[in-house]
């Protein structure tokens, strides 16, 4: 999974009002709405009916080598789950999405009445793990780098917000500082999330490689990471020297598998907790036995098919608008969570879950199963069907076929991918599926442009919407896509997301927000297939960890084994 800075909002935009599912332009043949999920289900438990130590064996779907989230190649889900345990972060959020201070790191912040002014109160006890205070100078080199405005050659992701910061203004001391804006940036919030050292971000080679299979320097409950790769393990310990609440857990083991595997692993005692999603044949192993609990809420994530913009088969909106029309998304997602008993509802947003306020299907013309209006784009793009021919092809007799690349070990990714081949088929359009290594499909698939039809999911990293520009905006003033591994959008989905940022509105939020996902499903950046299933397996023992929802993260220092 890849970490979408997507789906966020500042607390005084409260999108993530718990509603019913509803919609509005959804399909019309989808199923009848049930009743609206719990906004998150971690097997909670209280501190004191919880043991002091123990290890817990945490199964991941990849072994990141780049865990500098802000290079390109860290913005990865399963990166944040390490980083979230070791690194600072000054925000935490409610299952409902609302903000507050993380005061192991921030005594409080807030935002002035005109929204341009941010102002934070840091915690003078944190420090990092190499003795030196953690202080505004990281805060003001992360500023920098991120922004943009440093120079040198940095690999960055996205700018994320940072770029709106007009001024760093240091505070009387070094444990304060605010941030200047020219236009309010209501998604203030969901910065410096996670923080890294100052001199990570000064120094070009230490942001690149630096947090490379490495975190040498932390400031977290947990820290001591250590990087196995002969077992494809990360573990992370206790911090002794953490100044806030005393972590439970003595580790946590970060075991890397793959999706298909994660099921029988747990069965046999080798995890104690995996994201099951939507893995039929680990669903059928595990539901009905014992000390299994799993975990039913709203997924902070979205399965798509991502379509390669840059392709020259694919740089034509009509083409893609008709791959779109081809796939019949309905039955794709029937395949994906029919078989683990979760809802299909028909409607997926790019930006908002249904868990929050003003979420809506936008997908009317661009994501019914339409084949008879899938040719007539086909035909209008060049792409003809002659008669006896199984593809298409143009005027120079080059057929139309599309590189669909798929990881090897992840079974509904394949599913996909060869179900999505047969129905492309069908309007005439060449499928070859390329099955890769899961570890290489990002770095040297995705994220380099070398594939034209992928699916996988992101994952919000806080409740917010508007820093999804990262992956949908314009590139960058060089020409680079950075998150956006889809390399199509247009001048107005950059401008919607600008305003989006700004507003502080919750109803115009939701509203913008909406005209973004409609924007991009007439630019056919991606194709939406379904909401994530909230669908995680944790030994019944094991507490405060399974699906978060919008708090977008746990509370590392709570999760740990039932007393005896």
């Amino acid at each position: 999974m890849r970490t979408g800075k997507a789906r966020r909002l500042a607390p005084a935009v409260a999108l993530a009002v718990l509603t019913s599912a509803c919609g509005g332009g959804g399909r019309e043949d989808a199923q009848t709405q049930p009743a609206p999920l719990p906004a998150e289900d971690l097997n909670p438990a209280p501190r004191e009916d919880l043991e002091r130590g123990g290890t817990f064996v945490w199964a991941l779907s990849t072994y990141d080598e780049q865990h500098n989230m802000w290079h390109t190649q860290g913005n990865m889900a399963n990166v944040r789950r390490v980083a979230d345990a070791v690194l600072p972060s000054p925000t935490r959020y409610d299952a409902e999405g609302t903000a507050s201070p993380n005061t192991d790191f921030v005594l409080d912040h807030g935002v002035s009445e005109d929204g341009l002014e941010v102002t934070y109160e840091l915690n003078p006890d944190a420090v990092w793990s190499d003795g030196e205070p953690v202080t505004s100078e990281d805060y003001e080199a992360q500023v920098e780098t991120v922004g943009g405005s440093r120079e040198g050659e940095w690999e960055l992701g996205g700018t994320a917000g940072y770029d709106q910061v007009s001024e760093f203004v240091p505070g009387d001391d070094e444990y304060s500082f605010t941030l200047r804006f020219e236009e309010p940036y209501a998604e203030w919030p969901s910065l410096f999330s996670p923080l890294y050292p100052k001199e990570y971000m000064e120094d070009e080679e230490l942001f690149e490689e630096g947090y490379v299979k490495d975190y040498p320097v932390t400031a977290g409950p947990f820290g001591d990471v250590e990087f196995d790769d002969v077992t494809e393990r990360i573990t992370v310990r206790r911090n002794e020297d953490w100044w806030g609440t005393e972590p439970l857990l003595d580790e946590i083991v970060f075991d890397a598998m793959g999706t298909g595997a994660m099921a029988a692993a747990f069965n046999n005692g080798e995890i104690d907790g995996f994201y099951l999603g939507y893995d039929a044949a680990g669903y059928e192993l595990l539901r009905g036995g014992e000390g299994a609990y799993f975990t039913r809420a709203v997924n902070h994530g979205h399965r798509f098919a991502s379509l390669n913009g840059a392709s020259p088969d694919l740089e034509d909106v009509r083409v893609r608008h008709a791959v779109s029309l081809g796939l019949d998304r309905d039955a794709l997602a029937g395949v994906a969570l029919g078989a683990v008993d979760w809802p299909v509802t028909g409607e997926v947003n790019r930006l908002l879950r249904s868990s929050q306020r003003g979420y809506r299907d936008n997908s009317e013309g661009y994501g019914e199963y339409d084949p008879e209006r899938a040719g007539e784009l086909l035909d209008e793009a060049g792409w003809t069907l002659k008669e006896g021919d199984e593809f298409r092809t143009d005027e120079d007799g080059d057929t139309l076929t599309l590189d669909w690349v798929a990881a090897d070990d992840t079974a509904i990714a394949l599913d996909e991918a060869e179900i999505g081949r047969d129905m492309l088929a069908g309007i005439g359009v060449e499928v070859e599926v390329r099955q890769v290594p899961v570890n290489a499909l990002f770095s040297e698939y995705l994220i380099p442009g070398n594939y034209e039809v992928a699916t996988y999911v992101l994952v919000g990293s806080n409740p917010y919407a508007g820093d999804a520009k990262e992956n949908y905006g314009m590139p960058d003033g060089d020409g680079e896509w950075g998150n956006n591994l889809a390399r199509a959008s247009t001048e107005e989905i950059e401008g919607r997301f600008d305003e989006l940022r700004a507003e502080t509105d919750p109803g115009r939020y939701a509203e913008l927000a909406n005209e973004i996902d409609r924007l991009l499903w007439e630019e056919v950046v991606t194709v939406p297939l379904f909401e994530c299933p909230g669908l995680y397996v944790v030994n019944e023992d094991l507490h405060n960890w399974g699906e978060f929802g919008l708090a977008s993260s746990y509370v590392y220092e709570d999760i740990g084994w039932a007393a005896e």
